[in-house]
């Protein structure tokens, strides 16, 4: 619960307030949408991205704006980045107006919302949480196109424009992600965002970007009346999400296999090699980094289909979450992995199909087994 000890303490100038958080640099995006009354933008600095894997953003929009009103009912909206010759469409779109898009070049994006031709970057998203916070509303976004062009990004600082720099609190999600991965919660607990601060001695700004992104690591989830969740995790969680991973795989030899360009294959080759430097010798050198590699692999092998429905399948399996919980909670592995990757990879060099789908199916059992080794240890549950 908050602390009042200072409520007998002057109230902060509103005035004073935003001259103080000027101080903080911010990108400038404009955020845009599009519902049944017609096209909605903003000026918005409160955007950052959330997640890699898989993509996602936030941004917190007033809920007063129309522009707010209308992410909220649309469900979709694109994050147009800026870049430092765009200072006066950051003016124009935070100005109230009628036809806040005269004179500005837009096409219509992936998800019907209109996109700024001229921005440097455009970042369109499903709206997947909508969160309250004061006066605004938080919007978690999964990315469904993320597109950018050459240049350099606008920022505002102090009430004027400028450059860029950006700095997130990842040091403080990695050391919140840690304590989940150590069980310092077990399954079930609720972690409150002002104990968590207070734990990591952070502010509580850090704390909650540190519960966001482990939310969509699925290491936590939010639940309306509790908060903050630990997600119990269990082998029919591993089974599922390895079983599905082989039957898309799978899918992708029947459609791919043969028809794979040399410069696919090269590439494939090159994601292979950055996985086996970081585990050797039956240990991780490097978890994060050899997770990195594992999911890029298997992200480039889904690709070699050209379908953007499997790639979107493959993209939803949490498969990031499911190998940090299981995986990344001990250095100790099984050099096999690497081996079965390497027959994999030299399966599709040489269009082996048998022995493609071979190498799918076993790494699957090698991994589901891996799960149930590191489970029997934790009573069955991380």
């Amino acid at each position: 619960m908050p602390s009042h000890k200072f409520e007998d303490a002057p109230a902060v100038d509103s005035a004073a307030f935003r001259h103080v958080v000027g101080h903080l640099a911010s990108g400038v995006t404009v955020i845009t949408t599009s519902s049944a009354e017609g096209n909605f933008g903003m000026t918005a600095s409160s955007v950052t991205s959330l997640s890699a894997d898989p993509p996602m953003m936030l941004a917190c929009l007033n809920q007063g704006a129309p522009t707010g009103q209308a992410v909220s009912m649309a469900g979709t909206f694109c994050i147009n980045v800026l870049g430092q010759e765009h200072a006066h469409l950051a003016t124009q779109f935070a100005i109230p107006s009628d036809d806040k898009f005269k004179g500005v070049n837009t096409s219509q994006g992936l998800t019907g919302v209109p996109v700024l031709s001229d921005a440097l970057a455009h970042i369109e998203c499903e709206v997947v949480e909508e969160v309250t916070g004061g006066t605004h509303s938080i919007f978690i976004g999964r990315v469904v196109r993320a597109v950018a062009n050459e240049g350099a990004p606008l920022t505002y600082f102090r009430g004027g424009f400028g450059r860029f720099e950006f700095v997130r609190d990842d040091e403080v999600y990695q050391r919140a992600r840690q304590q989940v991965l150590d069980r310092f919660y077990a399954p079930g607990d609720v972690i409150a965002l002002d104990d968590l601060a207070q734990e990591l001695d952070v502010e509580t700004s850090a704390a909650f970007y540190a519960l966001t992104r482990m939310t969509t690591d699925g290491l936590v989830q939010r639940d309306p009346e509790r908060g903050y969740v630990i997600v119990p995790f269990d082998t029919r969680t591993s089974d599922e999400a390895f079983d599905a991973r082989c039957a898309i795989e799978l899918g992708v030899i029947d459609l791919a296999l043969g028809r794979v360009t040399q410069a696919e294959l090269v590439a494939l080759r090159a994601k292979f090699e950055a996985m086996e430097v970081q585990l050797v010798a039956d240990r991780f050198v490097n978890f994060d980094l050899y997770l990195e590699a594992n999911l890029a692999f298997h992200e480039k092998l889904v690709s070699f289909a050209h379908n953007a429905f499997l790639s979107s399948a493959f993209g939803r399996l949490s498969l990031k979450s499911v190998m940090t919980r299981s995986f990344g909670s001990t250095p100790q592995s099984s050099q096999e992995f690497i081996n079965v990757h390497r027959q994999l990879l030299e399966a599709f060099e040489t269009s082996d199909a048998p022995a493609a789908r071979s190498s799918v199916r076993q790494y699957t059992e090698l991994a589901k087994e891996r799960v149930r080794e590191i489970l029997k240890h934790t009573g069955g549950k991380l």
